[in-house]
């Protein structure tokens, strides 16, 4: 599995959150500090009319880095209250100049049209979902891996709320049992998947390098040394 000419799955890979594309310090950081590819979290963006997210898309190319285009939904941590309706208008107008999206399993009105447009141009699509106070029975985890494959998702995110060292346990072992799929637990307990899924299989882990974009996100710079003496054990 590729997202551009990076290559997943063998090596563990570092996505870093860019939260305002017009942040150069914070771009240039996250290519020195060691991420593999940048996420653009396009809805935290300071506008969101197209000529502008293009041109700070091009801008972030000069890079050389992959790049996943997300606009979250509101109702899984968006920032802006943007329509179903805007944000495909902004996915179809930006897809030529990425590598990937992320798109949410419960983003029904759009899923299909913002899958279909990736696999026009040759870009990967990841379909994700988020639950920020619990983690799913392993029936329902389940079910969402096989509805957003059938969706048509290239890469199956799923993030969930760590509660106890059983929903470590549970999600460790979906890592393990499914190909093609990012897994993260959230909040204190969760910080560990972060840096041990990757090594059970999960294709990326999420860092931010200015503000976090998650409960227990780490770092970049913390992210990158560890796995790299992990590597290397």
């Amino acid at each position: 599995m590729n997202i551009g000419k990076l290559k997943l799955g063998n090596t563990p890979r570092i996505a870093a959150v860019i939260l305002d594309g017009e942040d150069k310090k914070a771009i240039a950081a996250a290519k020195r500090d060691g991420a593999d590819l940048l996420e653009l979290r396009i809805d935290c963006f300071k506008r969101q009319d197209t000529d502008y997210i293009r041109k700070i898309i091009k801008d972030v190319r000069t890079e050389k880095l992959p790049v996943i285009a997300t606009i979250r939904s509101e109702a899984e941590s968006g920032r802006r209250n943007l329509k179903d309706a805007e944000r495909l208008r902004i996915f179809k107008a930006i897809m030529p100049l990425v590598d990937a999206v992320d798109i949410e399993l419960s983003s029904k009105k759009i899923l299909k049209d913002v899958i279909k447009e990736a696999h026009r141009f040759k870009k990967r699509a990841i379909v994700s979902y988020h639950d920020f106070r619990n983690t799913p029975a392993e029936g329902q985890l389940n079910a969402i891996i096989k509805n957003s494959r059938n969706a048509g998702g290239d890469i199956v995110k799923i993030a969930t709320f760590a509660k106890d060292k059983r929903d470590i346990i549970r999600l460790a072992t979906l890592t393990a049992s499914h190909g093609n799929i990012i897994i993260i637990a959230m909040g204190r307990l969760g910080i560990v998947s972060r840096l041990f899924f990757p090594m059970l299989g999960s294709l990326l882990t999420y860092c931010s390098v200015t503000k976090s974009s998650a409960p227990g996100q780490i770092r970049l710079k913390t992210t990158a040394k560890l796995l790299k003496e992990f590597r290397e054990r």
